[in-house]
């Protein structure tokens, strides 16, 4: 994002006005001084970018007016039922795996099991910690500013810098070296507040140690389709030589609701980011994944699925940097698109003059079924080394209509006959996740955007 905005609209004001109420229970908190100048700067940034605009050319395509026009609280005290409380245990969180879990922006001791790391017989009592950044900021500050470090607080974005600004709540995993962890790591954050319009800002910190390997799934779900509320979340990924993180986003929130997250990782040699974004929620969804690869031999892999329907919005904006030679990046990311919704994807490659022979491929495939709905695609590459083997594409289509004919000639309805064919391009994609309790869940988070196809 660039630094020139244009001068801040009427709703963006409205936005711009709210700061100082945010801002202000976070001022008398005990928090060490160096998190207080973060959140200085990172306010000071905010102010000085504002809420972009479709005048910003990172912006063009997506319309945050909406978002500005609200006035948000920080959080919200949950009033989840029992029953509710049962259905995310059952929906979200396996009984095998490490879960943290935050409703309303708030962590929830009781949803979450971090008192029984590790269970019986699977993780070694020693090489993995998961606690709230909270706790991390005060037992181990070093190792979080360490992470910090690796980005100029001058670039940051404007929501980034929000981020960093307001936020209260997240989590800090480490794997340290030579080790394998097993378990799933769910990092899972609620939205449940009828009748309030709030606004959460988790920040999670996943760091991996050399020829190390974990799994992490985070993900995102509001319980009310109603709910007005806005999601601004960061995840700092740190991949030290050598280490493998299998990651997921899967974001499905309220109808209503606005999510503009980022994630950003930084790779060192032989290390490899095997990511997955999946989004079937949100009025307006806006994700960035920003990858720097800092290290020979480093491997990133980005595969994503989007699934929007009505007059959703999902914009996917991924960013490449290959700063070593001999690095591999591979992107696919596919889109279905119904009623009046509508797509954005912006991938970026950049390719620096010391990055010889770096091979990158970049493809995006979108499959529009509603007669409204629209897609922007626009993948880069900007390549300034000679030795390199770097490929992008982007295809934009409907069903082919010999193949439903096929169907129908079989005795299957037009209808039902688009969801199977629609169902095979889906889970050409969702297959590429290796785990099957993550794959299972992000099949359900999706079919409510399928099942439309049949109504």
């Amino acid at each position: 994002m660039t630094d020139t905005m244009i001068a801040p609209t009427e709703k963006n004001s409205l936005f711009m006005e709210q700061l100082d109420t945010l801002t202000g229970p976070l001022k008398g908190e005990k928090s060490p001084g160096w998190v207080a100048q973060l959140r200085e700067e990172g306010l000071t940034r905010f102010r000085k970018l504002g809420i972009p605009t479709v005048k910003d050319e990172e912006w063009k395509y997506t319309n945050l007016s909406a978002v500005a026009g609200h006035r948000y609280t920080l959080s919200a005290k949950s009033a989840l039922s029992p029953a509710q409380r049962k259905d995310i245990l059952k929906r979200y969180c396996g009984k095998a795996d490490v879960n943290i879990v935050f409703v309303n922006g708030a962590f929830d001791k009781e949803l979450s099991n971090l008192g029984k790391i590790p269970p019986q017989g699977s993780l070694p009592a020693v090489g993995i910690e998961v606690s709230t950044l909270q706790e991390a900021a005060k037992n181990d500050p070093a190792a979080v500013q360490e992470i910090w470090a690796h980005y100029d607080p001058q670039k940051d974005s404007a929501f980034v810098a929000l981020n960093k600004a307001l936020t209260q709540e997240g989590v800090y995993i480490h794997i340290k070296d030579k080790i394998i962890a097993n378990q799933l790591i769910c990092i899972l954050h609620v939205t449940e507040a009828p009748g309030e319009q709030i606004a959460t800002f988790p920040h999670a910190f996943i760091r991996l140690g050399k020829s190390s390997e974990a799994s992490v799934l985070e993900t995102h779900v509001g319980l009310n389709d109603e709910n007005i509320y806005l999601a601004d979340p960061l995840t700092d990924v740190f991949l030290e030589e050598n280490a493998t993180l299998h990651y997921v986003k899967a974001q499905k929130e309220s109808l209503k609701a606005y999510h503009v997250g980022t994630t950003r990782v930084w790779q060192k040699r032989d290390s490899t980011f095997n990511g997955f974004s999946l989004v079937a929620g949100a009025l307006i969804t806006r994700n960035n994944l920003d990858v720097v690869i800092n290290g020979e031999g480093a491997a990133a892999f980005l595969n994503g699925l989007y699934s929007v329907y009505k007059n959703q919005h999902v914009d996917n904006h991924t960013s490449v940097d290959h700063r070593v030679p001999k690095a591999t990046s591979n992107q696919l990311y596919k889109g279905v698109l119904n009623d009046a919704a509508r797509a954005v994807f912006n991938g970026k490659i950049f390719v620096q003059p010391i990055a010889q022979q770096t091979n990158s491929y970049q493809l995006n495939k979108n499959l529009l079924l509603g007669k409204d709905c629209q897609v922007d695609t626009k993948p880069q590459l900007e390549i300034f080394a000679d030795d390199v083997k770097c490929t992008h594409g982007a295809t934009i289509g409907q069903l082919n209509e010999d193949e439903i004919f096929y169907l129908q000639a079989r005795g299957v309805p037009r209808k039902i006959a688009t969801r199977i064919l629609t169902q095979g391009f889906v889970d050409d994609i969702l297959n590429r996740l290796t785990r099957d309790s993550v794959r299972e869940q992000a099949a359900r988070m999706v079919a409510p955007s399928l099942e439309v196809l049949e109504g």
